[in-house]
């Protein structure tokens, strides 16, 4: 599994997630994760590093930005 940073791409309001680190096994599948957070489509994915044997998929850390 890897560790993906997941970021909104298009503009943003108050009271919605900006980004998302998501363990997952592909991009594709991070960003499948984060559409519950997001707006389909509109959304980039960095690998940032990779899971212990430990670790299971799903987020780890969402920033919201509260209003």
């Amino acid at each position: 599994m890897k560790i993906y940073l997941v970021t909104r791409t298009d503009d943003y309001e108050y009271d919605e997630y900006d980004s998302a680190v998501v363990i997952e096994k592909t991009p594709k599948k991070a960003m499948e994760f984060c559409e519950q957070y997001f707006n389909k489509g509109k959304m980039a994915c960095e690998l940032i590093g990779t899971a212990t044997s430990k670790q299971k998929a799903g987020d780890v850390l969402a920033s919201f930005n509260a209003g």
